[in-house]
This record gives C-alpha cells, sequence and structure tokens, in this order.
C-alpha cells in the first residue's frame, strides 16, 4: 500500500509488528509452554524499547491531532489508544509469569495494525495538514 513519506517509517513498524502478531497466534496455537514462555519473554525484552516506542510515538503525533477532530478519525484515535492501554497491561501480565494472554495479544496487535493502515492511515493522509504529517515524521 502506498503510504505518503511521513507515514512510511510507522508502516514499516506495522510490517514487523503483523510478523509479531503471526509469531504469537502460532505459537499460542502450538501449546508448547517452552515456546510460549520464551516468546513471552522475547516481547518482554524488546516492548518498551520497540512497541511502547512507537504507541508513544503515534499517541504524541497522531492521536494528539485526532482528538482535536471529529467524526470517524477521532473515534478511532480513541479506539486505538485504548488498545495501546489493553497491549500494555498485557505485557505487564507476561512480566509476573502470565503468558495465558499470548494469544489474546497477537489477536489484538494483528487487528490494531491493520485498522490503523486501512483505515486511521488513510484518514490521516486526508485530513492531516502537511505541517502535521512532518510532526510524525520528525518524532518516528
Amino acid at each position: 500500500m502506498k503510504r505518503q513519506q511521513q507515514l512510511v517509517s510507522l508502516s514499516r513498524e506495522h510490517h514487523q509488528s503483523l510478523r509479531l502478531a503471526k509469531q504469537c497466534l502460532d505459537t499460542a496455537a502450538s501449546g508448547d509452554e517452552e515456546k510460549c514462555k520464551a516468546l513471552c519473554d522475547h516481547i518482554l525484552g524488546i516492548f518498551d524499547a520497540e512497541w511502547d516506542r512507537h504507541f508513544r510515538n503515534e499517541e504524541k503525533t497522531i492521536f494528539d491531532i485526532t482528538a482535536t477532530l471529529q467524526g470517524k478519525i477521532r473515534q478511532l484515535g480513541v479506539q486505538l489508544v485504548d488498545e495501546h492501554e489493553q497491549m500494555r497491561a498485557m505485557a505487564k501480565d507476561m512480566q509476573q509469569g502470565d503468558c495465558s494472554k499470548l494469544a489474546a495479544f497477537g489477536e489484538l496487535l494483528k487487528s490494531h495494525t491493520r485498522l490503523e493502515e486501512r483505515e486511521l492511515f488513510p484518514l490521516v493522509e486526508e485530513q492531516f495538514t502537511r505541517e502535521q504529517l512532518e510532526q510524525i515524521e520528525k518524532l518516528t
């Protein structure tokens, strides 16, 4: 999918998140507790530096702006920020040794990423000013 230059970096990270989501779903479906634990440990090892950083960047740039708008883009912003919080909570559960939500984490990450790519980003490209788009690029 062709993206405006300012969103390309986030879209590349979305490709990585879809790969991680598939890995979560496949690993959880395998029922292999050791593999599930190892993947949870891996997620925890990279969560702050990769995924939470990505969430914060989106929140500081895209979602701070969508909160000032009306209609579908605003609703998506509220929903997607809530999903960030849900994934943060799931990561905390994993930190406590609870890997039972690995499949749910993978499913949410997959649906969240697709929603951003398929619905939010086209609206951002349509409704954000050039300056707002450039601010996204600076922080990503």
